[in-house]
Order: C-alpha cells, then sequence, then structure tokens
C-alpha cells in the first residue's frame, strides 16, 4: 500500500471525543454513470482529499527539513552518545590466560570438567521514545512557525538519527492523559507515521500533565532505553520524583520549545491574550514598561525553576526556540556535544 493509500487510511478524526482517538477511512466517492457539471457541489470524498494532500505535503516537508539537519557526523553523535548500554550473554569458550575469574562459566565448567568463561558483547540495538505533548499551547507560535510543528521537525531530527544506527523508534502523544501510544518499531514508513501523528492528531484534551506520560514510556520499553520529552512546558508542574525514577533506569532528556514571547511583549499597546488550556482571556496594557518588566522577569524565574528542577532530576535540557531556520540548530549542537562527551 502506498504512501499516500496509508495517509488515507489512518487521517485522524476532526472530532475530538472522550475516548481514545481513533483515525477513520476516508468516505469513499459515490460511483455514477453520469458526469457532474462544474456547478455541482464537491462531494465530501474531495475535501478529505484535498486534507490528505496538504497533510502529506506537511509530512514530506518536515522529512525532508530534518534530513538536511541529519547528517552522517550527527548520526555518529548519536551512536557515540547512546550506543549499547548494557552486554548480553554471546558464548562460553575455554578460559584462557587474562581472562577475569569473575565470568567463570560455572555450568560448562561443572559439565565438561575444563574451565570455560562467559563471553558478553555490547547490546547495540536501542529504543528512543519520542514523549511529545500534544496540549492546546502547543498549537501557539508568533513566528513562521507553530510549536507543534517544531515538536515534529525535532522529532524527526532524532528519528532520522536513530533510524540510522537501526534504532527502534516509538510515541507517546500526551495533554493530561495518553492520546497516541505507537509501540517502537524500525522502518522509514514508521518514521513518517509517527511525524503525521505528531503534525494532525486531534487530541481529546486540552490541558497538559506529564507524569501519565511518563507512567506510559516506562511501562514500553522495558529495557534501558532512550527517552525524549518534546514539550513547551507551559502550565506543567515537573514531577521531579517520577523524572529522577525514571532517569535512574533509562537516559532522559526534555526539548522545551520556547517561543520569543514566552518572555518578552512586544510594546503594541492594549493586547488581549487567551490562555489556550483554559481559555482565560486577560487584557495586557504592553505599552507599561513596567507590565513587560514583570513579564519578563516572571518569566526568568519560572526557568529558572524549570530548569533547576530537571537539574534535581538529573535529566538533561535542550532548549529549541520557534522561528526560522536556525531552530533546529540548538539540538544539532545538543546532540554533537554529548556525542563528544561519550565518545
Amino acid at each position: 500500500m502506498g504512501l499516500f493509500s496509508r495517509l488515507r487510511h489512518a487521517l485522524p478524526s476532526s472530532s475530538p471525543t472522550t475516548a481514545t482517538p481513533t483515525v477513520v477511512a476516508a468516505p469513499a466517492r459515490s460511483s455514477s454513470s453520469s458526469s457532474s457539471s462544474s456547478s455541482t457541489p464537491a462531494a465530501p470524498g474531495d475535501a478529505t482529499d484535498d486534507a490528505l494532500r496538504d497533510l502529506l505535503r506537511r509530512v514530506r516537508q518536515v522529512e525532508l527539513r530534518a534530513k538536511k539537519q541529519v547528517s552522517a557526523s550527527t548520526s555518529g553523535a548519536w551512536h557515540s552518545r547512546y550506543k549499547g548500554r548494557g552486554m548480553s550473554f554471546s558464548e562460553s569458550r575455554a578460559f584462557a590466560d587474562g581472562d577475569d575469574p569473575r565470568h567463570v562459566d560455572w555450568l560448562a565448567t561443572a559439565r565438561t570438567g575444563d574451565l570455560f568463561v562467559k563471553q558478553f558483547v555490547e547490546e547495540r540495538e536501542l529504543t528512543l521514545l519520542l514523549v511529545v505533548d500534544l496540549s492546546a499551547s502547543m498549537t501557539t507560535g508568533s513566528r513562521a512557525s507553530l510549536r507543534r510543528q517544531l515538536a515534529a521537525e525535532v522529532a524527526a531530527v532524532l528519528a532520522l538519527s536513530a533510524g540510522r544506527n537501526q534504532d527502534k523508534v516509538g510515541l507517546v502523544g500526551f495533554t493530561t492523559r495518553v492520546e497516541r501510544l505507537v509501540r517502537p518499531a524500525k522502518g522509514r514508513a514508521h518514521v513518517l507515521r509517527l511525524i503525521r501523528d505528531v503534525l494532525a492528531l486531534q487530541p481529546a484534551e486540552r490541558r497538559t500533565a506529564l507524569s501519565p506520560a511518563l507512567d506510559a514510556a516506562s511501562h514500553l520499553s522495558r529495557q534501558r532505553s532512550i527517552i525524549v520529552v518534546i514539550s513547551d512546558l507551559v502550565g506543567v508542574t515537573l514531577p521531579v520524583d517520577r523524572l529522577r525514577s525514571l532517569a535512574m533506569r533509562h537516559d532522559v532528556c526534555v526539548v522545551q520549545l520556547t517561543d520569543p514571547l514566552d518572555r518578552d511583549l512586544p510594546d503594541v499597546g492594549l493586547l488581549s491574550v487567551t490562555d489556550p488550556e483554559s481559555g482565560e482571556a486577560t487584557l495586557i496594557d504592553t505599552a507599561d514598561k513596567q507590565v513587560r518588566l514583570a513579564w519578563h522577569t516572571g518569566a526568568l524565574a519560572a526557568q529558572a525553576k524549570r530548569i533547576a528542577d530537571l537539574r534535581r532530576a538529573g535529566v538533561e535540557h535542550v532548549e529549541v526556540i520557534v522561528g526560522d531556520d536556525e531552530s533546529l540548530r540548538p539540538l544539532m549542537r545538543f546532540l554533537r556535544r554529548r556525542g563528544k562527551r561519550a565518545a
């Protein structure tokens, strides 16, 4: 089945429900022997096809933009930073001078009467879990793109980097609950599905809570994995103890998506600001310098607390700003820097 056909059968429903969001197939065109005239209204299938083409175009744009960022050096940095975290048993062989006596295979030794040692190999295959915020605040952005679009690009860069090393990638999309759960798998079609879900899924809830998503990620992979939380962290109370517990078993990183307006208001006079998650509207006089200063100071204090909480939890943090073609550079620097440290 072609990619367009797969998207046709997996386009999320446009209206959220209280149940777990499902996917629906596009309505089929009605067959008729007579051709329709130019004045006939468009069939429902036509609008669905347009939506599918637009979604497919957006998915391809994200993939192409991400591929430009994922170079061979970035892939190598991913391998160095997140190379196999454990050792698995390979075989037993005869003991030789210099072998570690702690690795003696006592069962094989007792069975054969000769001294045998166990050999181990590095566990190379990794699992990347993308924990992506789908709340209403992710649909905001003051520049060329929205946070949700940038989240899809960040997810694509990480998924393609993992894919180059034959690692599996899974997805946990969340609001106050888990909205989408995709088990880890490999392949380009799988990565495109994840990008599509991040771009197009219509969540049932608008607010954000991180704990349910972290619990889902923990249960999704029993072995040591890489868990990357992609969120704006707006309205999120970081569960420090839960993050610390998760970081003891997995490599955990938070990619925070910020907007310039999060910290600095423009001087444009009276400005109506609406909280996308609660719907609460507030009128702000941005011409007042004290108001702008209070906004800036409050934003810096909130960000400092987030960074301090993440450090206490032992979780790495990288900030990516919504805006222009340079948005993904902090992420690429993070991968290369961590790769050099681990090499």
